[in-house]
């Protein structure tokens, strides 16, 4: 924990949090946008397997949380590239080798820290979005169906596995911007799979949490064998 906030200390925690409030602020744009786009469809009479997304709960649940996965999947990766690659990649990589703790350990703090901040974040982001939509589309009176009895524990569940699934982006991309040694090659990895990854989390809206299970088990096996390269490859750097 000590190392935690060591390195907590080093980066400027107010620049996250701005790009923390950003999405959030973009997130619930968009989501109340959806609701907006359910009313055109009901006063267009408009079917289509599409317009399940946005007539359920489920449906809005799961577009928001696709996008919710993109956006932290991104800032994990940028948070990453500045905690962990440009640091080992850059001038401080011999004071970061030189220090009397275990490189292992140094390394499972800063994973630790990017991880963090992005489940957190991603969490209480998913959760705030979702309940402001209900509340608006309550005085609106715009109401999607509700297809679950148990809808309020389907959105705590499915934020925390979207900040999982985001932090896994994080740390996978991690290792491909040390291996280039490269910043932007960590963002660019991220990039690339919250736009290959997150259509997936929309193929089912009414086993929305069940998909998340699915894709986050495959993500954090993934993050792990990654990790345990990154390590690898950091245990052996020479000062």
């Amino acid at each position: 924990m000590n190392l935690c906030k060591l390195e907590l200390m080093k980066i400027r925690v107010s620049t996250y949090l701005w790009a923390i409030v950003g999405i959030f602020a973009s997130l619930l744009a968009l989501g109340i946008l959806f609701l907006f786009i359910l009313q055109m469809e009901a006063e267009g009479g408009v079917t289509s397997k599409e317009a399940e997304l946005f007539t359920k709960w489920n449906g809005l649940l799961a577009l928001t949380t696709a996008l919710t996965f993109s956006f932290f999947g991104i800032m994990s990766a940028v948070i990453a590239s500045k905690v962990i690659v440009s640091e080992y990649c850059g001038q401080n990589a011999v004071i970061l080798l030189s220090y009397p703790v275990r490189r292992k350990i140094i390394l499972g703090a800063k994973c630790l820290l990017v991880s963090g901040i992005t489940i957190v974040s991603a969490w209480i982001s998913n959760i705030l979005v979702i309940g402001i939509m209900y509340v608006f589309a309550h005085i609106f009176r715009i109401m999607p169906q509700m297809n679950t009895k148990y809808f309020f524990f389907t959105v705590l569940i499915s934020g925390f596995l979207t900040g999982i699934l985001s932090a896994a982006v994080g740390i996978i991309s991690t290792v491909f911007g040390w291996k280039k040694h490269l910043v932007v090659a960590t963002i660019v990895c991220s990039l690339i799979i919250v736009c290959v990854f997150a259509n997936c989390i929309t193929i089912s809206p009414s086993n929305v949490v069940w998909v998340l299970l699915a894709i986050s088990a495959f993500f954090v096996i993934v993050a792990s064998f990654v990790y345990h390269v990154l390590v690898n490859g950091i245990e052996k750097m020479e000062v």
